[in-house]
């Protein structure tokens, strides 16, 4: 889980009070080019968004974001959506709530449900958030 309860805080200081965070590994393998792009059409809107119901369609919005669009999902992402609620923090990957989910081993909290994402597929991930989330 790449953010918990009892590990020591991270950041500039600017982190929400009680967000703790977690060392996460860049030095991996990632299954594709870390760039939103690849991240969006590869992943997200592959393995979130496909389907009537899944989690993160336009008729779902699971946590309020849906993996249509590739601009909303970024906005989204990174806090420019409506709840203003950033899920990535550029340049922190350990800090970042799409890393606690992707990382997790909570079957319950955990995204994707199920398995998950490989770990190549993570990586990139990683390293895209690592390296600022750069839009393009």
């Amino acid at each position: 889980m790449a953010c918990g309860l009892l590990l020591a805080s991270c950041g500039d200081g600017g982190d929400p009070p009680g967000l703790v965070c977690v060392p996460i590994n860049t030095a991996c393998m990632p299954l594709y080019p870390p760039t939103f792009s690849n991240i969006f059409s590869k992943t997200l809107s592959q393995t979130c968004a496909q389907g009537t119901g899944t989690c993160h369609t336009d008729d779902s919005r699971k946590a309020g974001l849906y993996f249509v669009d590739s601009a909303m999902s970024y906005d989204l992402l990174l806090g420019m959506g409506p709840d203003r609620r950033a899920r990535v923090l550029p340049n922190d990957p350990g800090c970042s709530i799409l890393a606690e989910r992707l990382e997790s081993t909570d079957p319950n909290f955990r995204m994707p449900p199920g398995v998950g994402l490989s770990a190549p597929e993570l990586c990139s991930f990683v390293q895209w958030m690592a390296n600022g989330a750069p839009q393009f």
